[in-house]
Order: structure tokens, then C-alpha cells, then sequence
């Protein structure tokens, strides 16, 4: 009984604690009695909750900027003056390093972009020297640091199993390296499962239980969440539908097999077909950018990308019936209409009852947001696995 009598009101703090931290994310700057309004929390126990908090420097006090009726009272909102956190995006061609205050808030003058190295250990200490840069700039106490990590990955160990489009990343454990050379902690989190994370905290997936993100950049990753929890498989390893052949003779895949659908339907898949026509090798944003003005005729090969697209799309509604369905990728860019015929090419394939009930729409989350959110979580609740 005594060990209980410790216990309990130990767990109930930290529950507590959570989840002012969660309504402040969600609904902004409150002040004590609107906290105590919107999570149903007593006001006395509020007030210890937040007392705490500050003392923790995760939440920052002001005066409030609202007109209100009454004497208004301070209000308190999720700390960005004297901590931050970190996020790394690791992607097949270039990496980056972006800072935040705990209210998700990307600092832009203060990222850093490098071309991503091809060995392991190239790449552990462009990251170390990234982090540090940004550290030094910041100025602020570095609370942890959120990974976005492309391809298989162990979650319960963070270790990277074998990454398609990122080789250089198989078999190693990337956050346990980082947190090792940098003295931070660390959390890995896969790159569709931080889109996830993404929408769910800064998109449009606030308050949505099922839904499904489709990241189709430089690869092809699906990320389902059903009943508020990202659907992970016995080893976590659920949703490599890129992997999935669809052409038997098809073009050779970064995980060894051939025709997957990743090759065919992909912002990456689109550049790789152009550069083959062209001759020569045109990046995503000079082939948009050449598209955009008619420089650069594409049709043929964005005809090619958006049927394959629409199988992708339609197959994710057929067999996990999301009630949104969010698309990450820069493709449907290269022209005007190009997302409504998306949706023509979709419908010819979903079935209509499973379509009738599933709003697709653009994904508005990003890979480095995914990151920080993930170490925002960490950071707030001791550094375990986030599970949305």
C-alpha cells in the first residue's frame, strides 16, 4: 500500500502534466482558468501543474494580448524563450538540420542543409557538425533532438534495418550514434510516421482517429492511423506498399527487386524518367521550374507517374477505408489541374463505397515538422517512442 500510495499520485501528475502541455499545443497562449476549462483539470490542481512546468522551463508566462471581461489573468503557452529543440530530416539526397522553441515554430534562418555523404560516417559527422552549428545559433537549452529517418526501421531500438534510397543507413542506429557524439538525447522516428506526427499536431489531422498519409518524394511510404495509432505490424515494419511490384520487368528498385511501385509513382520516379529522355540528369525542382514556364514539355512522363499514382491512391483507400487520406509530394505541382486528375484517375480504381467515405487531400505537414514534433514529445514525455 505504500508503494501504491506513491505511485498514484506520481503517474496522476505526469497524466496531468501532459496534458496541459498537449491543450497548450493544440489551442495556443491560456491562462490558468481556460486550461482548467478546456482539459476539465480543477483550478488548484492547474495552478500546481503549470507552477511545475515552469519550473521545468517548459511553459514561458506573459501578459495576455486578448481583451477580456474582468481582471485578465497571465496567460502561459509552451516554452520558446530559453529551450528548443532539434529535428534532422535525413533524405536520399540532402539532410537537414532545423530548430524549434516547444510551440513547433521552424526557425528558417537558422537551418542547416547538407548534401547527404555516402558513407555512414560521413554522414554521422556532417550531422554532428549540423547539430552543433545550429546549438551555437540557437543560443538557447537544447532539450533533444527528433529524427526523420527514410526506409525500415526498428522503432523499440531506433536501428535502421535497410533503407532503399539511403543505403548508407543499413543496419546502423543513427539516434543511439548522434546521442552518443552529441550528449542530446534522441529519438528516431520513420519519415511517413513523422508526416503522420506532422498532421496530426500541426495539419488536418487535428482530432482525426483513422487516417492515412502517402509520402510519394523520394520514395514511396504510407503511414495508416487507425483508432488514434499508427498501424505498425508485428515488427513495425507495415506500410512499404513502394514496394509492391507493379511492373514484372520493370526499372530496378533501391531495395533490389524490380518494377516496384516507388519507381513509377514518385517525385523522384518523375525526375528519374525526364533525365532519361533529356540525356542528362535534371533535378525535381529544375524539371518543375522548366515545366511551370513550358520550357520543358513533361506530359508524356506525368501521364506515366499519375496512372501509377492513382493505383497507389486507390489501393490505400481499397484496403485501409481512411476517412482522409493525405498526399505528400511535389509533383502534383508541375501544373495547374494536376491534383483533380489525380482524383479522375483514382476514382476509375477505388471502390466507390470505400471513395464515397475518403476526403484526399494535400498534405500540409512536412518531414522536419514531423521531426520536431517527435522531440517535442520526447521531451515532454521522458523520451519514448511517440505513438500517435
Amino acid at each position: 500500500m505504500k508503494l501504491q500510495s506513491k505511485v498514484i499520485p506520481s503517474l496522476l501528475r505526469q497524466m496531468n502534466e501532459r496534458q496541459v502541455l498537449a491543450t497548450l499545443q493544440t489551442h495556443g497562449p491560456l491562462s490558468r482558468a481556460e486550461i482548467a476549462r478546456q482539459t476539465g483539470i480543477s483550478f488548484p490542481t492547474v495552478t500546481r501543474v503549470v507552477a511545475s512546468l515552469l519550473d521545468a522551463n517548459l511553459l514561458d508566462e506573459q501578459q495576455p494580448t486578448r481583451v477580456t471581461v474582468g481582471r485578465p489573468g497571465k496567460v502561459v503557452s509552451l516554452a520558446t524563450k530559453n529551450v528548443c529543440v532539434l529535428g534532422l530530416v535525413v533524405g536520399a539526397q540532402q539532410c537537414r538540420v532545423v530548430t524549434s522553441g516547444l510551440d513547433g515554430s521552424i526557425a528558417d534562418d537558422e537551418t542547416q542543409t547538407f548534401d547527404t555523404p555516402p558513407s555512414y560516417a560521413d554522414l554521422l559527422t556532417a550531422a554532428v557538425a549540423a547539430v552543433r552549428s545550429v546549438m551555437q545559433t540557437r543560443k538557447a537549452t537544447v532539450l533533444g533532438l527528433g529524427i526523420s529517418v527514410p526506409g525500415l526501421l526498428n522503432r523499440h531500438e531506433g536501428r535502421s534495418i535497410v533503407s532503399p534510397n539511403v543505403h548508407q543507413l543499413d543496419g546502423q542506429n543513427l539516434s543511439h550514434d548522434l546521442r552518443d557524439r552529441l550528449q542530446l538525447d534522441t529519438i528516431a522516428v520513420q519519415e511517413c510516421h513523422a508526416l503522420c506526427l506532422a498532421e496530426q499536431v500541426y495539419g488536418l489531422a487535428k482530432g482525426i482517429d483513422d487516417f492515412a498519409m502517402l509520402d510519394v518524394s523520394e520514395g514511396l511510404g504510407l503511414g495508416v492511423v487507425q483508432g488514434g495509432r499508427i498501424l505498425q505490424g508485428h515488427r513495425g515494419l507495415a506500410g512499404e506498399l513502394g514496394h509492391v511490384t507493379v511492373e514484372l520487368d520493370g526499372r530496378t528498385c533501391g531495395c533490389g527487386s524490380r518494377g516496384c511501385l516507388e519507381t513509377v509513382a514518385t517525385d523522384m520516379a518523375l525526375a528519374t524518367m525526364v533525365s532519361e529522355r533529356l540525356g542528362h540528369e535534371i533535378t525535381l525542382d529544375e524539371l518543375l521550374a522548366s515545366a511551370r514556364t513550358g520550357d520543358l514539355q513533361i506530359d508524356h512522363e506525368l501521364q506515366r507517374v499519375i496512372e501509377y499514382l492513382g493505383v497507389a491512391v486507390s489501393a490505400v483507400i481499397n484496403i485501409f477505408n481512411p476517412s482522409k487520406l493525405f498526399i505528400y509530394g511535389r509533383l502534383l505541382d508541375a501544373e495547374p489541374g494536376l491534383f483533380d486528375r489525380l482524383l479522375e484517375r483514382t476514382a476509375t480504381r477505388a471502390l466507390a463505397p470505400n471513395l464515397l467515405d475518403c476526403q484526399i487531400v494535400r498534405a500540409r505537414g512536412s518531414k522536419r515538422q514531423g521531426a520536431i514534433a517527435a522531440a517535442i514529445r520526447g521531451a515532454t514525455a521522458g523520451w519514448q517512442s511517440p505513438q500517435l
